[in-house]
């Protein structure tokens, strides 16, 4: 069945019936399904929270429920920031490897007021992390690059921690730390 109609055929879904697909499918899924399930999603307005069981499923599921929760992010930014923080307080008991993908959550849609604080903690804390990887960290670099608009007490943390993660990472990384910088030291916040 062509992506066409596979996507009209989900139309018809109802929610319960798309979350026991999920459940059954997420492990196995590739990204053209995921972006279906995220059309499907969205054009329904199908509330994130009758999904967030897949969370507490094993890692494979919950990763790509992730993935598809940036599928969202991209397609609707606003469809997620709603849930965000939901989606936070949800992911605080669980594998800590999943609040990794908040960096890019944040990147998408924005930080949700109520969990800013959070948000500057944790990106700070992939910024410095030997343990999280660049992409992460790129992520980390650009969401907090972004809030130091609104919190401008930042720039200076901000700054000492790239200069200690500068020359630590990929040429990519280090392009757009630099950049960042530059930014910074010209006294203007511009989205990179």
């Amino acid at each position: 069945m062509g992506a066409d109609k596979l996507l009209q055929f989900n139309f018809m879904i109802t929610p319960s019936q798309l979350y026991k697909e999920l459940k059954f499918s997420l492990a196995t899924s590739t990204g053209e399904k995921r972006k279906i399930w995220a059309v499907i999603i969205i054009e329904k307005n199908i509330d994130i929270k009758c999904f967030s069981k897949l969370l507490k499923c094993e890692q494979k599921i919950a990763i790509r429920f992730l993935w598809l929760l940036s599928d969202i992010g991209i397609l609707n930014p606003n469809k997620l920031l709603a849930e965000l923080p939901f989606l936070f307080d949800l992911c605080k008991g669980l594998n800590p490897l999943y609040k990794t993908s908040f960096a890019s959550f944040w990147m998408y849609c924005g930080v949700p007021k109520e969990n800013e604080g959070n948000a500057i903690d944790l990106l700070f804390d992939f910024l410095l992390s030997n343990d999280t990887n660049v992409t992460i960290k790129s992520r980390a670099l650009f969401v907090l690059f972004k809030l130091t608009k609104k919190y401008p007490e930042i720039k200076n943390e901000l700054i000492l921690c790239i200069n200690d993660q500068i020359d630590k990472h990929s040429i990519d990384f280090k392009k757009r730390a630099t950049k960042i910088l530059n930014e910074i030291d010209n006294g203007g916040v511009n989205d990179t």
